[in-house]
């Protein structure tokens, strides 16, 4: 999921608790409405709060939000499709396999080649050598 719909999900349900309890809501009762885990719900109360959107009130036993800045949420990056870029990372990857495998051929030629010219010069020896041989 990206940081905007993210974001709009974090507000939206700050929101709604606040809205049913009267009173700005525990992280952990956002997190369950959310059905995420605390740790992420920690990572986004954190990002959010750095940005301005909500605001967090901390007591030693919990962490209190409320909503800020809603408007901020606008300026954070929309729908970077997780696919498209691992597309990418594919045809990326395979392109790089791809010359890879022709520097290994272009090698393998090369060598080919030279195993070629070494076979032709020890036969041109050994001519050489049983014509001298015969005379």
């Amino acid at each position: 999921m990206d940081a905007y719909t993210e974001a709009h999900l974090f507000v939206a349900a700050i929101r709604v608790l606040q809205h049913q309890g009267g009173c700005p809501p525990n992280l952990e009762d956002v997190c369950t409405m959310l059905h995420v885990s605390v740790e992420l719900g920690h990572t986004l109360c954190r990002k959010l709060a750095k940005r301005g959107i909500i605001e967090t009130f901390e007591d030693p036993f919990s962490i209190k939000l409320a909503v800020a800045n809603h408007l901020e949420i606008e300026t954070l990056p929309k729908k970077v499709t997780e696919e498209n870029s691992l597309a990418k990372e594919l045809e990326k990857f395979q392109s790089e396999k791809k010359n890879v495998e022709q520097k290994v051929a272009t090698i393998q030629a090369e060598m080919a080649k030279k195993r070629q010219d070494l076979f032709a010069d020890i036969e041109a020896k050994f001519k050489k050598e049983i014509a001298k041989q015969k005379k």
